[in-house]
């Protein structure tokens, strides 16, 4: 909690959004958008683990016009990974193989995506999002200058554990929004990430 005191009116700005608006993607997007304030880094991603599917895809990707993406829950790409694993992990260069496989010998960066988005990642921090010990999501920070601290790792730690009920929450209204729409009975006391 000693990052989340450092740092009051962005731990309260985030409880405020988490609560202000039943829209997902409204409350997800202005939470990042804190984030990525203080984090002083030019982006952040939010991915969502859909075991259905065996997915991860981004349901937030600041500034990019190309849509979401989905990559397979898998070791072979950062999201997937921090899914299968639940570790943390400080990337000091994403396109350095030798970075990558001292932490996974099948772990890739996935640079088909910066292609599309014609964005050159570089650095990056990433922690599993979890809900009752489960991970149900993955956030990244991309691209501070001078690259990330032990400091920024440690909030976001912190922060992690907001965005996770804030994710859980927002996706449960998500379902009970589509359950409504779609005349079908929803029912209660049933979180998404036990569906």
């Amino acid at each position: 909690m000693k990052e989340l005191m450092r740092n009051p009116d962005t731990f309260y700005k985030i409880l405020e959004l988490t609560v202000s608006t039943l829209n997902l993607e409204d409350m997800i997007t202005h939470v990042v958008e804190e984030l990525r304030e203080l984090f002083t880094c030019e982006r952040c991603t939010l991915f969502v683990a859909d075991r259905k599917t065996n997915e991860v895809y981004t349901l937030i990707a600041q500034k990019s016009a190309t849509g979401n993406f989905r990559l397979p829950l898998d070791k072979t790409n950062l999201a997937g990974f921090i899914v299968l694993t639940g570790r943390e992990l400080t990337i000091n260069n994403v396109y350095d193989d030798n970075e990558l496989k001292k932490i996974d010998k099948d772990l890739t960066f996935c640079k088909d995506i910066d292609i599309i988005c014609s964005y050159k990642t570089k650095n990056m921090i990433s922690v599993p999002l979890k809900v009752k010990g489960e991970i149900i999501g993955v956030f990244q920070a991309i691209n501070k200058p001078g690259g990330f601290l032990k400091r920024d790792m440690d909030a976001m730690r912190e922060f992690s554990m907001i965005l996770g009920l804030a994710l859980n929450n927002a996706l449960i209204v998500k379902d009970l929004m589509e359950c409504r729409g779609n005349n079908r009975p929803v029912s209660g006391g049933k979180s998404w990430n036990g569906r």
